[in-house]
């Protein structure tokens, strides 16, 4: 795979979790207390530019 195509994977990746994100926090439906602490993690590593995606 070159490295366009990761690129391009890793962004779908990222727009998914996004979605599942945006969806937890406009309240269609309230996260769980792991959720929270899942979202509070990611939204810090995003911040710091450290996240590492895996595969769904």
């Amino acid at each position: 795979m070159d490295v366009a195509n990761e690129i391009k994977e890793i962004k779908s990746m990222l727009e998914r979790i996004e979605a599942v994100i945006d969806a937890r926090l406009v309240g269609v439906e309230e996260p769980e207390e792991d959720e929270v602490a899942e979202i509070q993690d990611y939204a810090k590593r995003k911040k710091e530019g450290s996240i590492e995606l895996h595969e769904i």
